[in-house]
């Protein structure tokens, strides 16, 4: 008899894999606490048994999301150990991606540190190896992932690839709103 042909199962690393770019973007727009598991499964066609089987928790899927955030900045073609260059163009392409998407992850990876020692624990970890490979102090590459997170987090017009070039950031490719942009904020610079 003329029997289906099964499709192919795609294996369980992969379907973690497509699941980590998806939550990427439904961390970043609501954070640990206000993400929905059940809207990350939907995303990536997944039941939200099946995405717990993959991971504990979502305090597991979200730490995952952050590694995979870190191994794409890591990973980024265009690598600079040149300190004074800022976070390489391939690198702030990818904080840029999707709008934004990964900067605004790290911002919610920064807030969730305020009261989870297992995410200030990987943050501390993975910007210590990132620093190293870029060849630039911790504090300097905080400043800098900070800056460029809050300005594409801040912006009006979000579907702008990047932010504007100030004289100011000298050759790095990242800028702090200025204060027509933010007129609120001037007191706390």
């Amino acid at each position: 008899m003329g029997s289906r042909p099964r499709a192919a199962r795609t294996p369980s690393a992969e379907r973690r894999r497509q699941l980590l770019e998806h939550a990427v973007g439904e961390f970043a727009r609501r954070g640990l606490r206000g993400a929905s598991t059940q809207a990350i499964a939907a995303r990536c066609g997944l039941s939200q048994p099946y995405l717990f089987r993959l991971f504990d928790s979502k305090g597991a899927l979200f730490l995952a999301v952050l590694e995979h955030g870190f191994d794409l900045l890591e990973a980024g073609a265009g690598a600079t150990r040149r300190p004074d260059a800022g976070i390489a163009p391939a690198r702030l392409r990818l904080m840029q991606r999707h709008n934004g998407e990964l900067a605004q992850l790290f911002l919610q990876g920064c807030a969730a540190a305020c009261d989870d020692d297992q995410v200030a624990d990987l943050l501390r970890r993975r910007l210590r190896r990132l620093a190293a490979q870029c060849g630039r102090s911790g504090a300097d590459l905080v400043t800098e992932i900070l800056r460029t997170a809050g300005t594409l987090a801040l912006r009006e017009d979000r579907g702008v690839s990047a932010p504007p070039q100030s004289p100011r950031a000298g050759n790095t490719l990242v800028t702090a709103p200025s204060d027509r942009e933010l007129p609120g904020l001037t007191h706390y610079r």
